[in-house]
């Protein structure tokens, strides 16, 4: 039998058009058949915390998607998992029937991480949610099954609005959704048209939602499929949009060059990546400003997709890349080392005292502006002893760098994990540290810069026993044992 074959060119236009398909038909009905099939594939994630190096113990809700049935993978929101949290996660499936599940992975930026249920628990009838290989285009109409506002499996529906978000609690190239959801929604796959998700909800509004490029999601899934965590590196640059006309206008960049770009970006070009400010002692303090913009990455342009530079980061054959920067009106190509983003990941916390004791990641770090893996602590328990220590800090804060008890030096869990117990057996102690969080008077928050400050503590007979929680990766679970 004769087979006719499609031509390479006539492949790339059905492509392309099977990509730009969606906007041809902005109007039409999502088919019955297609919300039901993506239905089968949502699920409600409920998390039971007992506690987290950033908070206490609660309990909360959201929403996933089954990405991978044979090895019951379920994908979901970083922020709906929690960094690490030492606590227990269900997964209701759309026909009620619940499984336990536990913690894969999580990314240390991007706000997305996989859970695991036995395979043999996933429902016959489950479907799983297959992400396009097209991405989003603008103007593309989407709907969303989500556990929006509590409502389990809840439809919505709306439109592409933005491409070239960048947001979340870390950089993340973000896709800005017209569509009215709440929270609960956390972790919901935006689908298209063809019941394929084009994107990862992460962060709503009134009017708008938002979601993780889907290049981010395809990625990982890659590596998670292999049983490997995704690769993932970083210079340690926080990064923001910024008009492209400002360049002009104000930095000189030439109207020429200008023009190329919006040739060459044209759905994006009114924006280009910036430096926004860097991370404490990362590779990439004290060689790029604020305000540089990221150009190109080892010759590779990169406009106003941050997804391209993040990828290229992770996909580098060498431990450092070369970064094209412009800087007011000149042209610098800068050297720049990467570091491994998993390795500074929360694997060890120590529960003393009814409080949290931690090595910053980079989210607290570029919060607090003091270096990474510098020794931290939250107030986890109702009862703890260390109500004298900056008792004006806000909740979320962690802008507090610990330096020594009784005048010891301890700057890792490893030598708090030794001092303990002479501090329970003294009873009576002092904690010396570096307040930079800002001090509240009448509501307002006064930044005074570093205070170095000096507590004391009395230990409490009451208070649990001290214990090291160290993160099993083989196992996926915490592990702890008491610190005597």
């Amino acid at each position: 039998m004769k087979m006719n074959f499609l031509k390479p060119k006539c492949w790339v236009m059905l492509f392309a058009f099977l990509c730009h398909a969606p906007m041809l038909f902005a109007k039409e009905a999502f088919s019955e058949k297609c919300i039901e099939q993506a239905k089968k594939s949502v699920v409600t994630i409920s998390v039971n915390a007992s506690f987290a190096a950033y908070g206490k113990g609660s309990k909360w809700n959201g929403t996933g998607c089954v990405v991978d049935k044979k090895n019951g993978y379920i994908l979901t929101n970083q922020h709906v998992i929690g960094a690490a949290v030492v606590g227990s996660y269900q997964v209701t499936f759309f026909n009620g029937i619940q499984q336990d599940a536990h913690l894969v992975y999580y990314d240390p930026w991007l706000d997305y991480g996989f859970l695991q249920v036995a395979p043999t628990s996933i429902p016959q009838e489950v479907t799983e949610t297959i992400f396009s290989p097209c991405n989003p285009v603008m103007d593309q109409p989407i709907f969303i099954v989500g556990n929006n506002e509590g409502y389990s499996f809840s439809l919505h529906t709306g439109v592409v609005a933005d491409l070239y978000e960048i947001g979340g609690a870390m950089p993340q190239q973000s896709i800005k959704l017209s569509l009215n959801t709440k929270g609960g929604s956390s972790g919901s796959p935006i689908f298209n048209r063809q019941g394929q998700a084009i994107a990862l909800n992460y962060a709503v509004n009134q009017t708008f939602g938002f979601a993780i490029h889907p290049e981010y999601i395809r990625y990982a899934l890659s590596a998670i499929r292999k049983g490997k965590s995704p690769v993932r590196r970083q210079v340690g640059v926080i990064t923001k949009a910024i008009p492209i006309k400002d360049l002009v206008r104000y930095d000189g960049l030439e109207p020429s060059v200008q023009q190329a770009y919006i040739k060459r970006f044209p759905s994006g070009a009114t924006s280009i990546i910036a430096v926004d400010h860097l991370l404490a002692g990362s590779p990439a303090a004290g060689l790029l400003l604020p305000g540089d913009v990221v150009w190109a990455i080892n010759g590779q342009q990169i406009g106003p997709n941050l997804v391209d530079f993040d990828m290229a980061m992770n996909k580098a054959t060498k431990d450092e890349v070369v970064l094209t920067i412009f800087r007011m009106g000149q042209w610098h190509d800068i050297k720049v080392g990467l570091y491994d983003l998993n390795l500074h990941k929360i694997t060890k916390m120590v529960h003393f005292g009814g409080a949290i004791f931690f090595e910053m990641d980079d989210y607290v770090a570029q919060i607090s502006g003091i270096p990474d893996k510098s020794l931290t602590f939250f107030y986890a328990d109702a009862n703890h002893i260390f109500s004298h220590v900056s008792p004006d800090r806000a909740k979320h804060d962690f802008r507090l760098k610990v330096l020594s008890f009784n005048a010891k030096l301890v700057s890792n869990l490893k030598e708090l994990v030794e001092v303990i117990p002479s501090l329970i057996a003294k009873k009576y102690f002092t904690i010396e540290y570096t307040d930079l969080s800002p001090f509240y008077a009448f509501g307002t928050a006064l930044h005074l810069g570093p205070r170095p400050s000096k507590a004391y503590v009395e230990y409490a007979v009451h208070i649990a026993q001290p214990r090291l929680f160290t993160w099993d990766e083989a196992n996926h679970k915490w592990i702890n044992v008491p610190i005597v």
